[in-house]
């Protein structure tokens, strides 16, 4: 017989028993049962929920058990359970009675556990995730279950409690706190007691708060201005995720500006642009706080919204160009000399702030509020409207006004809109002023022309006459011998009367000139006389010294100039003896010595010194010619050193000398003798010897040699020099002077001698005899002479 049980037969685990109804026979001992579906390592299984389970109950196979069932195997008995619910878990018993006792006796049993299997279900647990930086910060993963153990894995690796992770099996993992490395996939891994298993990927990711990394700011310099143009304001962000950049106005801080729908408001919100774009900024309309807001808004972040933003401010005031009103009262303000005079600049602009200024044109600053502290007489006040805040005035005052306050002042408005100017004119008006930088001499020559010139100082500008005597040369005139130019400058004026002398007329164009200046305040006058210029006279010369090859001249200017500036001396000259040739002209400056070298001794010379100007060079039948003799045929003069005594180098020095008068014969050459001493700079003297004379003889092929370097000299030594100068006459006194030696330097002494002369080494003779040729047959450089 086989017994069906379904969910509806309330049928109970724990007290339910199956009876075994069965006949015992005497012969044979009471016999066991088991159930078949018990496992053989425990005698617990395991049941879908809503699946149907058959339970078999039968006897021990060692034993022999008679049972009368009617089914097909009489000793089985069988449960069926379907549907299986959580009220029908529990025990099951089977158990073989003994019915012929009162009350039955068990005579044998078997008893099975059956549960419903808890399938691993998620509850909470999204695939990514994001955690808040450097904080206590939890990865949700939990399950629906019983007996159920939870894994973790980072990175393929296994996660041990501890340290930074705890392990909650109803939340998750908790770190605390939470880095950016902690950013990858984790593993959570859930085990129940019937072998079933779940893993879930989770990717996580760091959550840095969002950053404003630049700004707010107004992107343009003067951009907020009430003339059309566009307001940009910029604000750049960063952070994990990419946050956007939402614009809000504090009037409305809920309010995303690019969700207004109009054609006022244009922003990016792109983390790295987050540009607001104002259309056509409006003065008040559009003045406000601006905030710009960094936000997170993905959807993935759970409880981190404390975090979800930043926002910073920023203060947009609308701007109105300074514009300047009542021109009037900057325009041409004519002015008396000595009366007060008052500039004013009336500027409508927004004040936040307004700065204003005046500067005369062309000074390197402007002035300052108050009196000016290089001139009292000028003074800077402001004053504001006192209806409407918008309209500016800055006056400037000036008293006693003098002519040099004609001029244009300019007013300078500046705020964050725009800088605007406007410039003003003083006028200070004054009879033409001819006094000053007028002259009452001109001069002028024969088929040149001259310009006599007047100067007028005051404004108006004047009308200008010119005269000749007391008659009138007409303005236009342009007859060959007059034309008038006039020219209007800033505060003077300026006439010329352009006079072109010509043979015939000299008698009468050499005359008094007379320029007339006037305007509406007065007139002025001025009288220059226009004289014949001429050549200059003779200059003054006198002899200073002569020697057998040289003569030196002392030349002063001439007593009469000629009306006009001198420009330069004209030098001839000639030898008496022999051909008569004259040699020049050479010029020479009028502040310099005038020296004649090369000459021939005892031999008779003429000389001729001229003064040249604009008109000409001084005439010969103005002065007669300057004789002089050369002194005889002599020795050399002495030598005189110019070089310094102390040596640039260790082991030379170049000693340099001014090349001497020859003496009337030409040079043949020099003679230098070196030696070390003992010397004592603080007494100046000599005070031992060292060493003996070296004797240098440079090789002479120049007569105008000046320097000559000696070599193989010891290093920080004193050495005493001596030179001569040598001609075919003879010789020069002999010239002395000391230097010292630099210091030894880092390479030491040279391997080799550089530029020595041999000692024993004679001038050629023939090639001095061929220099001095030269020299008698022509003019040196020295003094200016080719």
């Amino acid at each position: 017989m086989k017994l069906h049980h379904s969910s509806q037969l309330a049928v109970h685990a724990l007290v339910a028993a199956l009876h075994l109804l069965v006949a015992p026979r005497p012969a044979q001992s009471a016999a066991g049962v088991v159930i078949s579906n018990k496992p053989a390592d425990g005698d617990t299984i395991y049941v879908d929920r809503d699946r149907s389970i058959s339970l078999s109950c039968r006897p021990d196979m060692n034993k022999q058990v008679y049972i009368k069932r009617d089914t097909s195997d009489p000793r089985v008995l069988m449960i069926f359970v379907n549907n299986f619910k959580d009220d029908d878990q529990g025990r099951y018993y089977c158990r073989y009675m003994n019915q012929l006792v009162n009350p039955p006796e068990v005579v044998s049993e078997d008893y099975i556990n059956v549960r419903i299997i808890q399938r691993i279900e998620i509850n909470y647990a999204p695939t990514e995730q994001w955690i808040p930086f450097n904080k206590t910060s939890t990865i949700f993963c939990s399950f629906k279950g019983s007996d159920i153990s939870v894994a973790w894995f980072f990175n393929s690796q296994p996660i041990r409690t501890g340290g930074r992770y705890t392990i909650n099996p109803l939340q998750g993992l908790i770190i605390s706190p939470s880095l950016s490395s902690d950013q990858g996939t984790y593993v959570c891994q859930a085990r129940s007691t019937g072998s079933d298993f779940m893993d879930v990927n989770i990717v996580v990711r760091v959550f840095h708060k969002p950053e404003i990394t630049y700004g707010p700011v107004i992107k343009y310099p003067a951009a907020c201005i009430n003339n059309g143009m566009d307001c940009y304001l910029k604000c750049m962000a960063t952070g994990t995720p990419v946050p956007q950049v939402i614009w809000y106005r504090a009037q409305d801080r809920n309010r995303p500006l690019h969700l207004y729908g109009t054609n006022k408001y244009f922003v990016d919100t792109r983390a790295n642009v987050g540009e607001l774009r104002i259309a056509m900024a409006e003065f008040l309309k559009d003045d406000d706080t601006y905030i710009c807001r960094a936000v997170v808004t993905s959807d993935v972040i759970r409880e981190i919204t404390a975090d979800m933003y930043t926002e910073a401010e920023i203060d947009v005031v609308v701007h109105l160009i300074p514009q300047f009103r009542n021109y009037q009262a900057m325009m041409n303000r004519e002015v008396r000399l000595g009366d007060t005079v008052e500039l004013v600049c009336e500027v409508y602009a927004t004040s936040s702030p307004l700065d204003l200024q005046f500067q005369k044109y062309g000074t390197y600053a402007p002035y300052v509020m108050g009196p000016q502290p290089d001139d009292s007489r000028i003074s800077i006040r402001r004053s504001q409207d006192p209806v409407d805040g918008r309209v500016h005035r800055l006056h400037l005052e000036i008293k006693r006004t003098v002519y040099l306050d004609s001029w244009n002042y300019t007013c300078m408005a500046v705020n964050p809109a725009w800088n605007s100017t406007l410039n003003g004119t003083v006028m200070v008006l004054m009879q033409p002023n001819l006094t000053s930088n007028n002259v009452s001499m001109m001069y002028g020559w024969l088929r040149n022309v001259t310009n006599i010139t007047c100067i007028s100082y005051g404004l108006p500008h004047p009308q200008w006459r010119w005269y000749r005597q007391f008659a009138e040369i007409p303005p236009y005139t342009d007859n060959g011998t007059y034309r008038i130019f006039t020219w209007d400058y800033e505060i003077y004026s300026q006439s010329w009367l352009q006079v072109y002398p010509d043979y015939g007329i000299e008698r009468w164009v050499f005359d008094r000139y007379i320029c007339n200046a006037s305007n509406r305040i007065g007139s002025g006058r001025h009288e220059m006389m226009f004289y014949k210029a001429s050549v200059p006279g003779p200059p003054r010369v006198t002899v200073v010294s002569t020697t057998a090859s040289s003569v030196q001249l002392d030349v002063q200017p001439p007593a009469e100039d000629g009306g006009m500036h001198l420009w330069y001396y004209e030098l001839t000259y000639s030898a008496l003896s022999g051909q008569l040739t004259w040699y020049g002209p050479v010029q020479f400056a009028l502040n310099s010595d005038i020296t004649i070298h090369g000459l021939m001794p005892s031999t008779d010379y003429s000389i001729r010194v001229r003064a040249r100007n604009a008109v000409g060079v001084t005439a010969d039948n103005m002065q007669l010619p300057l004789q002089i003799r050369t002194k005889d045929r002599g020795s050399p003069d002495p030598v005189i050193f110019l070089s310094s005594n102390r040596s640039t180098y260790p082991y030379s020095q170049t000693l340099r000398w001014k090349v001497p008068v020859n003496g009337g014969d030409p040079l043949v050459g020099y003679e230098i003798r070196v030696r070390p001493v003992f010397y004592d700079p603080a007494r100046r003297a000599i005070t031992g010897y060292k060493g003996g004379w070296i004797l240098y003889r440079p090789p002479f092929y120049n007569p105008y040699l000046s320097e000559y370097r000696v070599t193989d000299l010891e290093a920080s030594t004193w050495y005493e020099a001596e030179i001569k100068a040598l001609s075919r006459v003879g010789e020069s006194q002999t010239q002395r002077t000391v230097f010292l030696t630099a210091a030894p330097d880092a390479l030491g002494r040279p391997d080799r001698v550089l530029s020595r002369a041999p000692p024993a080494l004679a001038p050629s003779w023939r090639g001095a005899l061929l220099t001095a040729a030269l020299l008698a047959a022509r003019l040196p450089l020295t003094g200016g002479f080719l």
